[in-house]
């Protein structure tokens, strides 16, 4: 096996095509990674004996100290990983060539999935190949991060993926019905997601600022850079404030008629008439709903006042793949979250992937936590309702190249 550099084309027009593609195998977060992180970068490829190119990677790199340096492939160098002589020779080629460049270590973490969970944390298919692999890593000298289930890996090992295959009826049926429930309050005080072509990410820069001013750098360079080939959408939920103030207005006015009719059934007492104990839950549910229509009333009063063409509540940047997006992050003000925002933006993303023809929707990440008394769970359930099913993968490795020089590291890193 021959190691070659590849310009930046031929590494695309290879990383596309590959069953391990992903957003982060590209040019493009080359470009984000060296303005963001401050790597420097190189393309590799891998010709076998027939001078065909059979593998490639983006290698980010950074030096440690005295000179020395470690290498990151970002999900994983674009391999067939199953074929173990084939990652044999790889790996002794890559020890051979970066060895020479003072290179400790090279990180990856490929996109093989381990297993298939329920929102329960049960195995609902595992990949009979996850030992084979294993096993050839350890023959390799790979060290294994472990099955982690928090963040102690670069890039998380646990994501919620929704499935967009089926057709837009079928995916909104298979919705939790909490989710549900939130798109439809949203749509019934006028709320509605859009997204543009060209793209204007303003608002939702705004929005980043005003919630999280240390990632504003971060989704700036995503967008800059993701957007050279239109890969990256921003959608937008907006509050149309006239639409809001008459419906919010008429919710609570058809509530309050429903609520003193409960209230009279219950105050005549005649249990032979009417079922007093379901009018009594019924008055209960229905308190709950009218202190929250009261206010939408107030709040959607000021709104229109202050904002009479409308308000921007929330958004969203997702990264496009070959047969998949990736939701990035959803951006929501806190004196909006009330509304439920987060399942519309997400239901909405669903749709318009679909309408591309997509195969998922990645829904980003999740802890391998699954007990419901843990401070992670709510980001499960946030995520959950979708119709949407948890994938683990396999993990985080390092090619160990300088066996005495990485425990250095390992001291120096754990000091």
């Amino acid at each position: 096996m021959k190691i070659i550099t590849l310009r930046r084309e031929e590494f695309d027009d290879f990383a596309k095509n590959h069953q391990y593609n992903s957003f982060y195998q590209s040019s493009d977060y080359a470009d984000f990674a060296k303005e963001n992180d401050h790597y420097n970068l190189h393309y590799l490829g891998f010709i076998d004996n027939n001078n065909h190119l059979i593998g490639a990677s983006l290698m980010l790199y950074k030096e440690l100290f005295w000179g020395y340096k470690f290498a990151y492939a970002p999900r994983g160098i674009l391999i067939d990983y199953s074929n173990s002589k084939l990652i044999n020779v790889l790996t002794n080629s890559l020890k051979k060539l970066l060895k020479k460049q003072k290179f400790i270590f090279v990180t990856i973490d490929p996109p093989i999935i381990a297993s298939y969970r329920d929102k329960d944390g049960n195995t609902l298919s595992f990949n009979n190949e996850v030992n084979k692999i294993l096993n050839t890593f350890k023959k390799n000298n790979y060290r294994h991060l472990g099955f982690n289930l928090y963040k102690e890996s670069i890039l998380p090992r646990w994501n919620v993926i929704a499935n967009l295959s089926q057709d837009t009826r079928l995916i909104y049926n298979a919705l939790s019905n909490e989710v549900k429930e939130k798109i439809s309050y949203c749509s019934s005080i006028s709320m509605c997601v859009k997204t543009e072509d060209n793209l204007n990410p303003d608002k939702c820069l705004e929005m980043i600022k005003k919630i999280n001013p240390k990632a504003l750098k971060h989704f700036q360079n995503i967008i800059t850079f993701f957007n050279q080939d239109n890969r990256v959408k921003v959608f937008y939920v907006l509050i149309d404030t006239k639409k809001y103030t008459a419906a919010a207005n008429r919710l609570y006015a058809e509530e309050e008629q429903k609520n003193n009719t409960l209230a009279e059934i219950i105050q005549s007492g005649d249990s032979v008439k009417f079922n007093l104990s379901k009018a009594i839950n019924d008055k209960i549910i229905s308190d709950k709903k009218l202190h929250s229509f009261k206010n939408d009333v107030i709040a959607s009063t000021k709104m229109l006042k202050e904002n009479p063409n409308g308000i921007y509540c929330g958004s969203a940047i997702a990264i496009e793949e070959t047969n998949s997006a990736y939701l990035l992050s959803i951006f929501v003000p806190k004196e909006y979250k009330r509304y439920g925002v987060e399942s519309l933006l997400t239901y909405e993303m669903m749709k318009f992937y679909k309408s591309k023809n997509k195969q998922y929707l990645n829904l980003g990440a999740i802890t391998g936590n699954f007990d419901p008394s843990s401070k992670y769970y709510q980001l499960l359930l946030d995520k959950i309702g979708y119709n949407s099913i948890i994938i683990e993968y396999i993990g985080q490795f390092d090619i160990i190249l300088k066996p005495f020089m990485y425990k250095i590291y390992q001291r120096k890193k754990n000091k």
